[in-house]
């Protein structure tokens, strides 16, 4: 976890790792979203839980095909 301050008009610095992970850039839409006490943000769109590409995601799933394919790749190895 990392902490943040928010600044006088309501901003906060995501990270640089976590953003570089995401693949979040500048133009990057992101969804604001209130769940309970937490403030949940998330990339828009459908995006992959595992690496955070949006598109060619598994319908029904949270992965897209590559992660996918490397989780069955990764068990089929043990």
């Amino acid at each position: 976890m990392i902490s943040r301050h928010l600044d006088a008009m309501g901003r906060v610095v995501i990270p640089q790792e976590m953003r570089y992970k995401l693949n979040i850039t500048h133009n990057t839409l992101l969804d604001i979203t209130l769940k309970g006490s937490k403030i949940i943000i998330t990339k828009s769109g459908e995006s992959c839980a595992v690496c955070g590409k949006t598109g060619d995601i598994l319908e029904g799933a949270e992965v897209c095909m590559d992660c996918a394919r490397n989780i069955a790749e990764r068990l089929a190895q043990k």
